[in-house]
């Protein structure tokens, strides 16, 4: 499968190690993770950066320094609709989760420490989709 055949994806954590796992993730599913960011400041400028080429999905954590995982899909609906919002996150905090998605997450994913993207987390979710915009 070509890259531009691919679903895009942007994904933004402060975790160093789950950006190695997504990128494993991605690889591993035919997607292409064509940007981590370490905080939602940062995505949001790659974004801006890179109107003329926006990725398809952005995958936000909910808990980042400097921009939030919240924030920062309110800045990434309002300014890129275009682009599909999940979340990831390790809370348990129902108000929180709910906050993430009335700030545009479609989805919300539970991120497990013991497996932390798996074929029931987003993997399978981001294939539906793919395939349903092929």
């Amino acid at each position: 499968m070509d890259t531009k055949d691919r679903c895009t994806i942007v994904y933004a954590d402060d975790a160093m190690i789950h950006h190695v796992l997504m990128r494993a993730m991605a690889q591993s599913h035919l997607l292409d993770l064509v940007y981590c960011a370490s905080n939602g400041r940062e995505l949001i400028d790659y974004l801006h950066e890179n109107e003329h080429e926006l990725p398809e999905i952005c995958i936000l954590d909910l808990h980042m320094p400097v921009l939030n995982g919240i924030e920062t899909a309110k800045i990434v609906k309002e300014r890129f609709p275009s682009i599909r919002i999940f979340g990831l996150t390790s809370s348990s905090d129902e108000n929180e989760r709910m906050e993430l998605r009335d700030a545009g997450a479609e989805e919300i994913f539970f991120e497990r420490t013991d497996a932390f993207i798996n074929e029931t987390t987003c993997a399978q979710p981001i294939e539906r989709i793919n395939k349903e915009e092929a």
